[in-house]
């Protein structure tokens, strides 16, 4: 059901908006580290947390119709979280584990926000005896998305596209022996089994919290696709079946229902698209029912198949509609008609072709097929995670996506609150690419490269405090910016991992105190050689 409602609930978002204002990095580096904590093992952490302030986006639709004045403000923040692991008395041997690159935008005018799971990466180098801090990282950072008290927006959809390679953020860590690759189809489980933690611990925090807002939270909907473009729903099940590890109990029917399918025929997509803000009495909301355009709703995020097809589809459309048109050889013609013919090539000219434009949401998924990245025999997969809640004026779940007058008065977080413990997107960009510079093929080259990137974050971010930190008092305090805002070390004083056993369910005692049964080997009995 579409129901036009801003007016009715833009004070309650108003107020969402403003309490996410104060939320620092130095919030969401004390939950990423209160989370880590929780790792097995005995070891020592070190946690950089850099984040760009929200800065305007004009590329996540780049290729809509509507014109430029009348698109809603998009923000985009960039996230590159770090972790560096060392045994618990060896600080000098510190070495990255574990890395997570994600981008998030905020739509201002439908209280919508895109979550973006860049990139996942890990290098091997974990203590022994210890977990591996990378899922736990990952499911925390998506928690921080999607809690009550630190959700960006109302509306939060989390998307990602699962691609098996060797090394995403981290050069040469696929050839440390103790880095585990995943292949295609165990990539995609594992992200599937992620996503479906996330919900289910939302709905198990939901029930336990009381309290006046326990009701409200309790009433947020989930929706959950995933789709594979060359496998259809059985191939798809059965493959991500047999995709478990052997030594993992089977684990019981939830109740998170995965809808095999792309998100962008959802009820909500309006929202996490973009409409046209034009207040003129001739303009018209299009009606619900109205089919999407795939160039105002599915996003180009930076390295994304979807994204590669709708650059071709918008440069084949371009090229086409800027081809200079054969005119026709008239014997005899009339000048007025042959003025008529010209203005009629023209306008043809000036308007932007429809063949884009028609192609529907499901065409081009099945287009999707054939690209080069679903079709070169690797499963690959496409993760969408919607959260709705829906407000006393909302029922159903449903939202309105046209923007008005007193949703574009909403500023972007431009205080200095919002913007302490902020870096550059320059100087993000910049990080990263240092770190694509390095090596971590082995253990003695990933200590020295982790130390390399640590002294450049630390001498990138403590000239913030003399020029371009916001909170005026930092250069007056005995914490520089890096101490006080990027990192964090802690220590992690857990139960070690038990050792595998060769058969499931026993205990380390049990293991060891097995003994071997005994095994006969047959040999061929040689036949004697007569006496000479």
């Amino acid at each position: 059901m579409y129901v036009e409602c801003v007016r009715d609930v833009s004070p309650m978002l108003r107020s969402s908006s403003q309490t996410m204002t104060a939320t620092t990095t130095s919030a969401l580096r004390s939950h990423l580290v209160q989370d880590l904590k929780t790792i097995p093992g005995l070891s020592s952490l070190v946690l950089h947390v850099l984040v760009s302030p929200p800065r305007k986006c004009t590329g996540l639709f780049p290729h809509t119709s509507i014109p430029q004045k009348q698109r809603p403000k998009v923000l985009q923040q960039d996230y590159l979280i770090l972790v560096s692991q060392s045994p618990e008395d060896d600080l000098s041997s510190m070495c990255l584990v574990s890395a997570v690159e994600s981008v998030l935008y905020t739509m201002p005018a439908t209280h919508a926000s895109l979550v973006y799971i860049s990139k996942v990466d890990s290098t091997g180098q974990i203590v022994p005896g210890s977990g591996s801090p990378t899922p736990t990282l990952v499911k925390s950072l998506l928690r921080w998305f999607t809690q009550p008290s630190t959700r960006p927006s109302t509306l939060v959809r989390i998307q990602l596209f699962a691609r098996a390679q060797n090394q995403y953020l981290f050069p040469n860590s696929s050839m440390h022996t103790g880095k585990r690759v995943l292949t295609d189809v165990k990539l995609c489980r594992w992200w599937k089994d992620v996503l479906t933690d996330l919900v289910e611990k939302h709905q198990e925090d939901t029930k336990s919290a009381g309290g006046a807002g326990a009701h409200a939270t309790s009433t947020a909907l989930w929706r959950c696709y995933y789709l594979f473009p060359s496998l259809s729903l059985m191939e798809a099940e059965y493959m991500l079946k047999n995709a478990k590890p052997t030594n993992q109990p089977d684990v019981p029917t939830t109740a998170t229902t995965w809808l095999y399918s792309h998100a962008y025929t959802s009820p909500d997509s309006r929202s996490f698209g973009i409409t046209s803000t034009s207040t003129s009495p001739t303009s018209v909301p299009s009606p619900p029912e109205t089919p999407l355009d795939i160039f105002d709703h599915i996003p180009t995020f930076s390295d994304d198949p979807k994204a590669r097809f709708l650059h071709e589809l918008a440069a084949t459309d371009k090229a086409e509609a800027n081809a200079p048109a054969r005119k026709k050889q008239k014997r005899n013609s009339d000048p007025s008609e042959q003025q008529e013919d010209d203005a009629e090539d023209a306008s043809k000219l000036s308007k932007p072709s429809k063949k884009a434009e028609s192609i529907s949401q499901d065409e081009f998924w099945e287009r999707m097929v054939f690209r080069q990245e679903c079709s070169s025999g690797a499963v690959t997969g496409f993760f969408t995670v919607d959260l709705i809640t829906p407000t006393p004026s909302t029922p159903n779940g449903a939202h309105a996506t046209q923007p008005n007058e007193e949703e574009e008065s909403i500023e972007p977080l431009s205080s200095s609150t919002a913007e302490a413990g902020c870096i550059p997107a320059p100087m993000v960009a910049r990080i990263m690419a240092s770190l694509g510079n390095l090596d971590f093929g082995s253990t003695d080259k990933a200590k020295h490269a982790t130390q390399l990137l640590t002294e450049s974050i630390k001498g990138l971010c403590n000239g913030l405090t003399e020029t371009e930190a916001v909170d005026s008092t930092a250069s007056a305090q005995s914490e520089d910016y890096y101490s006080k805002y990027i990192a964090a070390s802690f220590a992690v004083t857990n139960p070690p991992l038990p050792t595998k056993s060769a058969h499931p369910g026993e205990s380390n005692g049990l293991a060891s105190a097995r003994t071997a049964p005994a095994v006969n080997v047959l040999q061929v009995r040689k036949k004697k050689r007569p006496a000479a």
